[in-house]
C-alpha cells in the first residue's frame, strides 16, 4: 500500500460533517471541528495548514505510519489527539498544545513519558499502553500533573514487587487518579494503596518538600550571583571566606600557633584582626551596592529621557509629513499650488509644472534631515554626558576599592608578621640547629602565605576594577550602536518617502 499525503481529499474524508463539495477542495476548511484520519496509511502529520487551527478540537490519527510528533504548535484549542498505533519513538513538540486534555499514544515504540509540561495543569487522560516503557520512572513524573484523572499503562514490560501490586503501587503515587487501565478505582482500593505504601509516600513527600526548599534556595543563588555580578562583587570572597580565613591563613604556622596558644589569648588578636578585615570587606561590599544603585537610577533616567526626545522627534517630522500630504491634497484637488492658503483655484494636477512640486519635494526632504541631524546630534551629546557621569562614579569607586584592598593587605601582613613573631619566640630546643630549622620553617611557611593572600587581594580587585571598566565601554558600546542603527534606519526611511513622492511626481508630469 502507498503512503498517503494529507491533502483536502483526505481531510475530506475524515471529517464529523456531511460535507462534500467537490468544487470547494481547495479552500481552507474553517468548521472543521473533529478530524478523524484513522488507518490512512500516513507517514508524516503535515498540510494540517489547510484547517483552520482555532475551530479544530479533536485530531485523530491512529493505525497510521507516524514516526515523529510535529507541526501541531498553531493548534491550541486541541483537546483531543489521537496517535495509537503509529511508530512515534518520542514524545515531543506539544508545546503548543496548551488545551490539551486527553492524550493517546498506545501501541507505540515509546521508552519514557516526558515533554508533557505544558499539559500539567490540563491533562486529564493519558493512554501510554502496550508500549516500551520498562520501569515506573514516569509515576514520579505524572504525580506532578494536578488533574490527571485516568490513566492506561497495561502492556508495558515494566513490573513491580510483586508482581500483582502494579495498581496499587501506581495508586500510591498518582493520587489524582479516579480510573487506572479502565478501571474505576474504589474507595478501599485507595486505602489499601495507602495503606502499603505508606512509607514510600511519606518519604516521597519529604523528598518533594526538600526539592521545593532547594529550588527555592538555588534560585535565591542565582539572584544573588546576578546581583553580585551586576556590582562587581564575584571576586569578593562571601561567607566563612569573608575574613579569607579558609583560603589565604590555613597554613600549618598559623594554626600550630592558634592551636598551641589559645590560653594565652591570641584567638582574641586573631579575632581583632579577622574583624577588621571583615569590616574593610563589607565597606567593598556596600561601596559596590551603592555604585550600582546609582549606575542603575543614570541608566535608567536616561533611557526615559532618550524615548521623550525620540518621541517629540517623531512628532516633528510626522508635522512635516502631513504639511507635506496637505499641499499634495490640494494640488490633486486643483488647488492652487503656490499658496499655503488654498484660497484660488488652479489648474488639475496633470497641469502641475513638475518644477515646483519637485522643489516642494526638496524642501520637505531637507527639512526632514535637518530634523534628523539635529536629534542624532542631541542624542549623541545625551551619551557623551551620561559617559562623563557614569565615568566620575566608576573612578570614585575603583579609588575606594583599592584603598581598602590595600589597607587589607596591609591588615594581613601585620597579623602574619605577629603569628611569625609569635612562633618564633616560642620556637624552645636546645639543639641550635633544631631551633634555626624551626624559625627558617616558620619564616618560609609565612612568607608563602603573605605571597598568596597577596596574590588573592591583587585578583579580587583587578576583577572588580576590570569589571567595572568591561561595564562602562560594553553600556556605551550599544548605546552607539543602537543610535547609529536608528540613525541609519530613519535616514532610510526618509530617503524611501521622498524617492516614492518623487517616481509618483514623475509619472504624473508625463
Amino acid at each position: 500500500m502507498e503512503f498517503t499525503v494529507i491533502n483536502a481529499d483526505v481531510i475530506r474524508s475524515g471529517r464529523d460533517d456531511d460535507y462534500h463539495n467537490d468544487s470547494d477542495a481547495t479552500r481552507t476548511f474553517e468548521n472543521v471541528g473533529c478530524l478523524d484520519l484513522s488507518c490512512s496509511n500516513i507517514l508524516h502529520i503535515a498540510n494540517l495548514c489547510l484547517i483552520s487551527s482555532s475551530n479544530l478540537t479533536s485530531l485523530k490519527l491512529p493505525v497510521n505510519r507516524i514516526e515523529k510528533i510535529c507541526n501541531l504548535d498553531s493548534f491550541t484549542n486541541l483537546v483531543e489527539l489521537d496517535l495509537s498505533h503509529n511508530h512515534i519513538k518520542q514524545i515531543e513538540n506539544l508545546q503548543g498544545l496548551v488545551k490539551l486534555q486527553r492524550l493517546i499514544l498506545n501501541h507505540n515504540p515509546l521508552t519514557k513519558i516526558q515533554n508533557l509540561d505544558t499539559q500539567r495543569d490540563c491533562l486529564e487522560m493519558l493512554d501510554i499502553g502496550c508500549c516500551n516503557i520498562t520501569d515506573y520512572k514516569f509515576t514520579l513524573y505524572l504525580k506532578k500533573f494536578t488533574n490527571l484523572i485516568s490513566l492506561v499503562v497495561e502492556g508495558n514490560p515494566c513490573q513491580t514487587e510483586p508482581i500483582d501490586s502494579e495498581r496499587t503501587f501506581i495508586l500510591s503515587i498518582v493520587q489524582t487518579l479516579l480510573v487506572f487501565n479502565n478501571r474505576t478505582i474504589t474507595v478501599e482500593e485507595r486505602k489499601e494503596a495507602f495503606n502499603i505504601h505508606s512509607q514510600m509516600i511519606t518519604m516521597l513527600k519529604i523528598n518533594d518538600r526538600k526539592r521545593k526548599l532547594m529550588s527555592v534556595d538555588e534560585q535565591l543563588r542565582l539572584e544573588r550571583m546576578i546581583d553580585r555580578k551586576d556590582a562587581f562583587l564575584d571576586g569578593i570572597p562571601e561567607g566563612k571566606d569573608v575574613d579569607f580565613n579558609e583560603s589565604v591563613f590555613r597554613n600549618t604556622t598559623v594554626e600550630h600557633v592558634l592551636m598551641e596558644n589559645g590560653r594565652y589569648g591570641i584567638h582574641n588578636v586573631y579575632r581583632t584582626y579577622a574583624n577588621d578585615f571583615k569590616r574593610m570587606i563589607t565597606e567593598i561590599t556596600e561601596a559596590a551596592e551603592t555604585s550600582r544603585g546609582i549606575r542603575s537610577r543614570l541608566v535608567y533616567k536616561f533611557h526615559e529621557e532618550l524615548r521623550q526626545l525620540i518621541n517629540s522627534g517623531v512628532d516633528e517630522s510626522r508635522k512635516c509629513v502631513s504639511k507635506f500630504a496637505e499641499y499634495k491634497k490640494r494640488v490633486k484637488c486643483g488647488l492652487s499650488a503656490g499658496s499655503d492658503n488654498g484660497g484660488n483655484s488652479a489648474t488639475n494636477y496633470d497641469n502641475i509644472p513638475y518644477g515646483r512640486f519637485d522643489e516642494r519635494t526638496r524642501v520637505t526632504w531637507l527639512t526632514l534631515m535637518r530634523h534628523e541631524d539635529k536629534l542624532s546630534r542631541k542624542i549623541t551629546k545625551m551619551i557623551a554626558e551620561l559617559r562623563d557621569v557614569l565615568e566620575k562614579q566608576i573612578v570614585e569607586f575603583k579609588q575606594l576599592v583599592n584603598d581598602r584592598f590595600c589597607m587589607l593587605q596591609r591588615q594581613q601582613n601585620l597579623f602574619l608578621q605577629f603569628i611569625l613573631e609569635y612562633a618564633v619566640s616560642s620556637v624552645q630546643s636546645d639543639d641550635i640547629n633544631s631551633r634555626i630549622s624551626k624559625v627558617s620553617q616558620f619564616t618560609n611557611d609565612i612568607s608563602q602565605c603573605m605571597e598568596s593572600q597577596a596574590s588573592q587581594v591583587e585578583r579580587a580587585e583587578q576583577y572588580i576594577t576590570q569589571s567595572a571598566s568591561k561595564w562602562l565601554n560594553d553600556i556605551f558600546d550599544k548605546l552607539n550602536s543602537a543610535e547609529i542603527q536608528r540613525n541609519r534606519r530613519k535616514i532610510s526611511e526618509i530617503a524611501t518617502f521622498i524617492h516614492n513622492q518623487k517616481e509618483k511626481s514623475e509619472v504624473a508630469e508625463s
